[in-house]
Order: structure tokens, then C-alpha cells, then sequence
């Protein structure tokens, strides 16, 4: 297997270090994904595709870090579950039973949201972040990591769209902060990475709405797609 063209030496040394020191809390492989968390600076959730063995995390650096790759150590070294085979077992239980499982996991983790959940729900959460910034700069960072751990990867394309044009319009994100770029290109990044040329057109063309900050979207659509927009 080829990981150097995804993590370099340095990050599959930690990762290896990581692993060997019990930092991987669980490593769950599921649909042909590992899914896992670890231990670092703080718990991070993690994902690893198998199909390409890239790594995708809660963490800062994000994309391809060393907790991506103590789940493949704890992949290549058998110390993991089978999620498909827990969920063939689910299908054994009673209805009562499998309800009772979905209880106690609401309870524990408080998950009431999953079931009350309605379509706009995480736009909706998003812009209610973005509202609380001016009353205390800190709710830049909660919104950030709400993109990072719930928003980006479970939005569909048409919210991605949405909730960019509330960061474009937002009164309370300034054009040339930093964590108004890092927020902007987060939101982008996903959307061109997701290699629909017309949410990316729509993207352009949003993006000559709000000039000031979405001037990064240009660059993507050049990168992706050459000069076709010129």
C-alpha cells in the first residue's frame, strides 16, 4: 500500500507513535470506511476512506494528518471493528430491542437533534452561530468548528450554497480577517471538491456578489476548471 503519496514520512511517524501509545480510543471499520477517534490535544473524530486511503478529521490540520493515519495503523494491525458485522447483528434483535439500543445512545450523547431534525436544520444552526459573533468574537471559532465537524461533509449542495451567501452577507465577518478567509475557503473548498460544475458556476457567480470576500472562489474555479470563466 502507497501512503507516502497521501502522508508524508513525518506524519506516518506520529501517526505509528500515536497508535503504539493507545491514543486510538476505537477504530471501527464500516462501508468500506474506518471511522475512529483520537487522542491528541483534544478528541478528534476521524474518517479514513479505504477505497483511497485518504483521511479526513476534527483536527486542525484536517485532511491526511497523523490521526488518519493511527487509524490505518490500527486498520493494518487488526485492532479494529467490524461495523457491518454489528449491524447484521442489529437485524437478529426485536424492534423493541433496537429501539432500546437507539434510546440509550439519544440519552447518553443527547442526541435529540437527529430525530427533530428538519431540512434547513444545519443552515439554520450556521447562521444562528454567525448571529452570536458580535456578542462575543470567541463564536468565530465555535462556527468554524461547526463547519469543520458537522456542516461540510453532511450538507448537501444547495446549503453549501446558502450558508455562503449568509457568510458573504454577514455584517459581522470582515472581508480581510483571517478567520473570515479561513471560513470563506473551507466553504469552497468542499464545494469545489465535490466536482459539480454547476454548483461551481453557481459559486462563481454568487461570489460576484459578495467581491469583497469571496474573491477566493476565482482562484478555486480557475485551478478546477482553467480560464473558462475570462
Amino acid at each position: 500500500m502507497d501512503y507516502e503519496s497521501i502522508y508524508d514520512k513525518k506524519i506516518i511517524e506520529r501517526g505509528k507513535d500515536y497508535y503504539k501509545n493507545n491514543l486510538v480510543k476505537f477504530c471501527v471499520r464500516f462501508e468500506n470506511k474506518l471511522y475512529g477517534k483520537v487522542m491528541g490535544g483534544d478528541e478528534y473524530n476521524t474518517v479514513v476512506d479505504l477505497n483511497d486511503w485518504t483521511g479526513l478529521c476534527s483536527c486542525p490540520y484536517k485532511y491526511n494528518c497523523k490521526h488518519s493515519y493511527a487509524l490505518i495503523e490500527a486498520y493494518n494491525n487488526n485492532n479494529y471493528i467490524d461495523g457491518d458485522e454489528l449491524f447484521n447483528n442489529l437485524k437478529n434483535k426485536s424492534k423493541d430491542d433496537i429501539l432500546n439500543v437507539l434510546k440509550n445512545i439519544i440519552l447518553k450523547y443527547n442526541l435529540w437533534d437527529e430525530l427533530t431534525q428538519n431540512k434547513n436544520n444545519l443552515v439554520e444552526k450556521g447562521k444562528s452561530i454567525l448571529k452570536l459573533i458580535p456578542i462575543e468574537k470567541k463564536n468565530i471559532f465555535t462556527f468554524k468548528s461547526f463547519l469543520r465537524n458537522q456542516f461540510l461533509k453532511n450538507s448537501k449542495d444547495d446549503e453549501l450554497l446558502e450558508l455562503l451567501n449568509e457568510v458573504g452577507a454577514s455584517e459581522y465577518l470582515e472581508a480581510d480577517d483571517k478567520d473570515t478567509i479561513d471560513i470563506v475557503e473551507m466553504i469552497v473548498l468542499e464545494i469545489f471538491e465535490r466536482k459539480n460544475k454547476d454548483l461551481a458556476e453557481k459559486t462563481l457567480k454568487l461570489s460576484k456578489k459578495y467581491k469583497n470576500k469571496l474573491w477566493i472562489v476565482k482562484e478555486y474555479y480557475y485551478d478546477y476548471y482553467g480560464d473558462e470563466f475570462y
